[in-house]
């Protein structure tokens, strides 16, 4: 991948960080209950885009680029007709199944039937997400990264902006209908509905700059078209092209999200009425801080996908190797002191997410390991993406999906569990899946694997840190509010984290070449004597 690429990913992944954070913001208007009914219209938003157009962009924009490269202008022209229309069509489609079997699914599986004006509103989106990453594609295909990297900012702002605005004056109609009805449920209900309705308005405005970004260089590209050879791309060559590189990435986005929408369907559909305020806790006490992090964690790995990848087709396997298991090495590390630090500051952390409750404070600090899991499968899977290994990526992820119902089914059958039994289904799913996929990388790439340096001892240091944390929370925790707590024992112990990392030259000088901010590390460890 180019520089200016991987920048790009690394922004989008930190754009879908702050989407998480904003989601909070919107919890906290809502109320549990309310971030409840929420959930539902975007799961089911979520797992319908998967196959809509989730990786559009990427694979337009490398069809584009190809045909640039050639000097196949018309062929561009053609693609460009087929993929609007193609895309029309998907748009449409998933609008209408999001507005009807979605409204049954919320209704009659969930048995959550305040979602179901929110799934309404959110059914354009489906279409209008789909016309603007069709537009983003056609900007990576002249080469231009920049207005991806606009949009995902300009995403964020103009949700927020609308969502203010519309959230507080559907929220005051709520209130009415509530005070009329004496059924509380509605204020939240109506107040998520104008949030839905700021989602599509923002998703507009995102149209309407992607749109004039592609206007600007029009006039190029008719002269261009105009010295262009005939145009060789036919529809059905488009959409077999089209269809080979999209399907299979869809359907591993697929099978990643979705044992966090059966599971949240299996549980509301057990609870029935009180699913939506315990989900919400859980959802936001719990998972969405562990997205957080590995969202954060996905911008740090896309580096070492293109590098990896890179330097096997050159035939520099050694250096391919090491970018690989530095890659490994710098995840490993940093999801491990991560999810100690969460489990040394629970309540602190839950504050700062809104919750309190102790049940949902036993989750994190069992649950927060979740993290490592994750990061590296995703790591791993987008790994031998690269490297064309998409079947087995995708038998890989039915079979954890198929495992993470039985134990959930089988777990939840003890009603004492709750919901520690999606958060232990979840957690051992999540972990096979990364051993799996690590260990058909590690051998794909080859090359011996120091776990000492690369796993153990960063999980030992990480424990100790994580134990001094915790006493110092016990002792200073009562006296300072938990923002100040975590930033300063959050941030002392990360930053001795590193040092005694460094100190013990647990990473290389050739490891930190190829690593994000590997420098700056590098540059800390001659300060400090040790390279």
């Amino acid at each position: 991948m180019k520089q200016l690429e991987v920048k790009r990913r690394q922004i989008e992944y930190l754009a879908k960080a702050f989407e998480v954070i904003l989601f909070l913001i919107i919890e906290r208007k809502l109320g549990l209950e309310g971030c409840g009914f929420f959930l539902v219209a975007i799961m089911l938003f979520l797992m319908l885009w998967t196959f809509v157009g989730e990786n559009l962009p990427d694979v337009l924009g490398k069809m584009i680029r190809i045909r640039k490269a050639k000097g196949q202008y018309k062929s561009i022209r053609n693609i460009r007709w087929y993929s609007f229309l193609s895309q029309l069509v998907l748009g449409v489609i998933g609008a209408f199944l999001m507005f009807g079997v979605g409204t049954y699914l919320g209704e009659n599986v969930l048995g959550c039937p305040y979602g179901s004006l929110m799934i309404w509103i959110l059914s354009p989106l489906l279409f209008l997400r789909g016309i603007s990453f069709l537009l983003l594609g056609y900007c990576q295909g002249e080469g231009s990264e920049l207005p991806s990297v606009v949009a995902c900012v300009l995403r964020l702002i103009a949700t927020y902006v609308f969502g203010v605005v519309l959230g507080a004056m559907a929220g005051e109609y709520g209130e009415k209908v509530s005070a009329l009805l004496k059924l509380p449920r509605y204020t939240a209900m109506y107040m998520g509905a104008g949030w839905c309705v700021a989602i599509v308005m923002a998703e507009l405005v995102v149209i309407l700059f992607l749109f004039c970004s592609f206007l600007s260089g029009n006039r190029r590209r008719r002269e261009k078209e105009a010295e262009s050879m005939k145009a060789s791309v036919s529809f059905s060559s488009f959409l077999g092209a089209c269809s080979k590189n999209v399907i299979f990435r869809a359907l591993i986005c697929f099978l990643e999200l979705f044992p966090v929408v059966i599971g949240m369907m299996m549980y509301y559909h057990r609870e029935g009425e009180t699913a939506p305020l315990t989900y919400g806790t859980y959802f936001v006490g719990y998972f969405t801080i562990c997205i957080l992090f590995y969202r954060l964690l996905n911008a740090v790995a896309v580096p070492f996908w293109g590098k990896v990848s890179g330097f096997f087709r050159r035939d520099e396997v050694r250096l391919g190797r090491v970018s690989f298991h530095g890659g490994i090495h710098l995840l490993m590390a940093l999801s491990m002191i991560l999810s100690v630090g969460i489990t040394a500051m629970p309540a602190q952390v839950g504050s700062l997410a809104g919750f309190t409750s102790p049940n949902v404070v036993k989750i994190v600090i069992q649950g927060s390991f979740w993290i490592v899991f994750a990061s590296l499968g995703f790591y791993f899977s987008r790994m031998l993406m690269r490297f064309g290994k998409n079947i087995l990526v995708m038998g890989i992820g039915i079979l954890c999906d198929i495992l993470f119902v039985m134990l959930y089914r089988m777990l939840w059958s003890d009603e004492k569990m709750g919901l520690l039994a999606l958060m232990y289904a979840s957690l051992i799913a999540m972990a096979i899946y990364a051993v799996l996929l690590g260990a058909i990388a590690i051998q794909l790439v080859g090359g011996k694997v120091d776990w000492f340096r690369i796993v153990l001892l960063p999980a030992l240091i990480a424990g100790a840190i994580g134990i001094l944390q915790a006493l110092c929370v016990k002792f200073i925790g009562e006296h300072l509010e938990a923002l100040y707590v975590l930033v300063l024992i959050g941030g002392v112990g990360f930053v001795a984290y590193w040092c005694i990392l460094l100190l013990l030259r647990n990473f290389s000088e050739e490891e930190l070449s190829v690593m994000p901010f590997g420098g700056v590390l590098l540059g800390l460890g001659k300060m400090l004597g040790v390279f």
